[in-house]
């Protein structure tokens, strides 16, 4: 064999996973009249990259559709044949994600890492992978990324694509249309995502590639839609509009400040987010920079802003930032400006932390005026979005992930040991259940019926709803 070719066997043992991993405590299942258990086959796929001379891995055959291993078991319910588009990270400005169709119950592992949150469009959850996961040195080290459909009533996949690069976007979906962003957390001294960077759109229900847009850095942030146009900030300090029909370029702002993860947020005409340095609020039409807040001059050491994936309330962004120390740790700041003209409203330090080794600063959600933050610190912090004043605090541990609000009552929150907390809206602790998902930024969807958690470790997990909350 060729010293630069390496073909890479993964390889899914048969197991057996029983009704109590599907749903901790198995007393807990909402009684259905049918229960069908998919049993479990080996299944090995053989994929072939070439291996350049920087180290890394790259596809030898564009886009090759395959079938990632699985593992399923299930309690099939009928789903709600959910259509509406999903235009931003979360699917709402407020980033409580709660998706309102029906779903089966199962667990999957899909083996590549997932990041983000899932998408549902009609019967599918579309999830976006950004390759295996390495625990012992806490990154993804190939530039190998996928997008799977799973059925949402059994969690069979329908399809599934590999591309060339990680994917950390939440999957965005305008009327059968499905974009995504590729890319890594490689620092060149000029960008930011090494490897193929490019902003993707697929039929969603099959995944073909109708179209795609290449960029110099990485395109790690989840998009925005508005109005025929799809909006992104990327790792090599642009922020641009593309045709969401055929990607041709709208509008492109050379802002000389690259963005992380924080995913692009919309309110009416203007889309916000963090950068490096600045965080900036956008005219989506034309791409005319409304106000910009240069924080990085205001806090020394400052990092995490172009992780933090913004949330607003009535006139008011709020965001996330870390300051860096000498001794390797960092305090995790939330901070609210008012969404026109970016003036500082209040600033509140959550506390230190170590510094983590890639997300710092995790999205924010906020829920009926509370602003619920959760990060390395290990609280979950629920604050007054107009003073920044602190209601209550609950200790989950270490944690990147986000809450979710489900019937306006019931908090939930995971932590990085997969451990799923169900709180009631005031911090009051109901249970905690252990789950085999070990989440990334951002990772709770909540539907009608259920809770859908997705993991760096691969799997994705729906589990009913009724009995997590009583």
């Amino acid at each position: 064999m060729d010293k630069y070719r390496l073909s890479i066997t993964v390889t899914v043992l048969a197991l057996v996973v029983s009704l109590a991993v599907l749903v901790p405590n198995s007393t807990f299942i909402k009684p259905v009249n049918h229960i069908t258990i998919t049993s479990t086959v080996t299944k090995t796929i053989t994929i072939t990259y070439t291996l350049q001379a920087n180290g890394n891995l790259t596809l030898t055959n564009q886009y090759p559709s395959f079938t990632l291993p699985q593992l399923v078991q299930s309690i099939p319910e009928g789903t709600g044949n959910y259509r509406r588009n999903t235009v931003m990270f979360e699917g709402n400005p407020n980033h409580n994600y709660v998706v309102p169709t029906r779903t089966g119950y199962f667990i999957v592992n899909l083996t590549w890492g997932v990041v983000v949150p899932p998408g549902i469009y009609d019967d599918l959850l579309i999830v976006t992978t950004s390759g295996p996961y390495n625990f012992s040195i806490s990154s993804f080290p190939y530039n190998i990324g996928s997008v799977c459909a799973l059925n949402l009533t059994n969690g069979n996949l329908a399809w599934c694509k590999v591309f060339p690069n990680q994917i950390m976007t939440q999957p965005i979906i305008v009327n059968g249309i499905l974009i995504i962003g590729l890319g890594n957390n490689v620092l060149t001294p000029t960008y930011r995502g090494t490897g193929v960077n490019y902003i993707a759109a697929l039929n969603v229900t099959n995944g073909n590639v109708l179209w795609n847009y290449t960029t110099i850095g990485e395109d790690m942030p989840t998009p925005a839609y508005y109005r025929g146009l799809v909006i992104e900030s990327d790792g090599s300090g642009d922020a641009f509009a593309l045709n969401i029909t055929n990607g041709k370029p709208i509008w492109v702002d050379e802002l000389g400040s690259y963005d992380s993860m924080s995913s692009l947020l919309l309110v009416n005409d203007v889309v916000y987010f963090g950068t490096a340095t600045t965080f900036w609020a956008i005219n989506a039409t034309n791409g005319n920079v409304i106000w910009s807040d240069y924080l990085y001059g205001s806090y020394n050491n400052m990092g995490g802003l172009d992780d933090s994936s913004p949330a607003y309330y009535r006139g008011i962004v709020v965001t996330s930032f870390t300051v860096h120390y000498a001794n390797d740790t960092m305090s995790v700041m939330l901070i609210a400006l008012n969404a026109t003209d970016g003036e500082t409203l209040w600033v509140l330090n959550e506390g230190l932390s170590k510094v983590t080794p890639n997300l710092e600063a995790p999205p924010v959600v906020i829920y009926s005026g509370i602003v619920l933050h959760d990060s390395p610190v290990g609280l979950l912090y629920a604050v007054n979005v107009s003073n920044g004043h602190v209601l209550w605090t609950f200790r989950t541990g270490p944690t990147l992930s986000n809450a979710v609000v489900v019937y306006g009552r019931y908090v939930l929150i995971q932590n990085r040991e997969g451990e799923l907390f169900v709180l009631t809206i005031n911090g009051s602790l109901i249970k905690e259940v252990q789950t085999p998902v070990v989440p990334g930024a951002g990772n709770i969807l909540a539907t009608g019926n259920s809770v859908i958690l997705v993991g760096i470790n691969g799997v994705v997990e729906s589990i009913p709803l009724f009995p997590l909350l009583h």
